[in-house]
Order: structure tokens, then C-alpha cells, then sequence
């Protein structure tokens, strides 16, 4: 398959997209998702995974394998640069791997169902467990964290690709 210069390109645009969503401080403030390394991962991987299934629904694989790449190589050099020695590395990005793709795993199970209120339960089941450690003190924020995934879903589904990086996430 031959790919455009553009068609290359685009995947830094989407990727970091995904990453400065991620670091909106509502999630961390609102939602109360803990502002630590595993609370900002569990928010990557929700858009992250968002993103992806719309690729894989627009045919565009390639696009979300190199994107899946650049997450990786970025966690890789964030590993590097905090000073993780390299006989280290490869646990540790085994580690993230099998949460990447369990978390991916689990998600697309639920935002496949076709249910909205089971979904919505679903995924607030989910968030409970993974970002909130399954604390029922945070039912509440894990059921915001729901509202809003489908809500950014629905929003990432109406755009076309290009148009992603320029999305304002403000209003969901």
C-alpha cells in the first residue's frame, strides 16, 4: 500500500490531539480521576480507543496501527527519560502492552452494545474499576466519565478525520 506524505503525517496530528485532550484539567479536577501517572493513561487510553474504532470504521488501519506505534515509542522514550534503565524497558512495555490492549479489549466490547443505558452502565462499571481503582465513593465521576465517552464518541463519529485535530472537546 502506498501511503501520501499527508496520509503519513496525520498520525502526529491525531496522536497528539488525543494527548492534549487528555491533559484537560476537568478529568483531573471535575471527574476527580487521579492526576497521577496511571490516571493520565486511563484517559489517554479512553480517547485513544475512541479514535481508534472510528479508523478501523473508516478503513483506515494503517492510520491506526501508526498511530498505536507513536503511543508506544512515546511511552518507550518517556520510560528513557525518567531515567528507567534499559534492561527495564522491555517489562515495562510489556506491561503497558497487555493494559493497552486489555483496556482496548474491554471498551470496544462495551461501546459496541447497543443499549445506551446498558452501555452507559457498562462503562461506568468500567471506569470504576480502572480509574477509580473500584472506590465506590467515585460511582458518581465513573458515571460523568460514561456521559462523556459516548458523548466524545458520537462528536468523533459526525467529523471527518482531518477535521479532528482542530476539535473543541469544550461542550461535551
Amino acid at each position: 500500500m502506498i501511503f501520501s506524505k499527508r496520509d503519513k503525517d496525520i498520525h502526529f496530528d491525531l496522536y497528539y490531539k488525543i494527548v492534549n485532550i487528555s491533559r484537560d484539567k476537568g478529568f483531573y479536577s471535575k471527574c476527580k480521576v487521579p492526576d497521577t501517572t496511571d490516571g493520565r493513561f486511563e484517559i489517554l487510553l479512553l480517547h485513544l480507543i475512541v479514535l481508534l474504532r472510528k479508523l478501523k470504521k473508516d478503513g483506515k488501519e494503517h492510520l491506526s496501527q501508526s498511530i498505536v506505534d507513536l503511543m508506544f515509542s512515546s511511552i518507550d522514550l518517556s520510560f528513557r527519560e525518567e531515567g528507567v534503565g534499559d534492561l527495564s524497558i522491555p517489562k515495562k512495555m510489556k506491561k503497558v502492552g497487555m493494559v493497552f490492549y486489555g483496556r482496548s479489549t474491554s471498551l470496544e466490547d462495551i461501546m459496541d452494545t447497543p443499549d445506551v443505558l446498558k452501555k452507559k452502565n457498562l462503562l461506568g462499571d468500567y471506569f470504576l474499576r480502572n480509574a477509580f481503582s473500584s472506590d465506590t465513593l467515585y460511582e458518581k465521576n465513573a458515571d460523568e466519565l460514561s456521559k462523556y465517552t459516548i458523548a466524545f464518541e458520537e462528536l468523533i463519529e459526525k467529523v471527518g478525520i482531518e477535521e479532528i485535530p482542530k476539535l473543541d472537546i469544550q461542550g461535551i
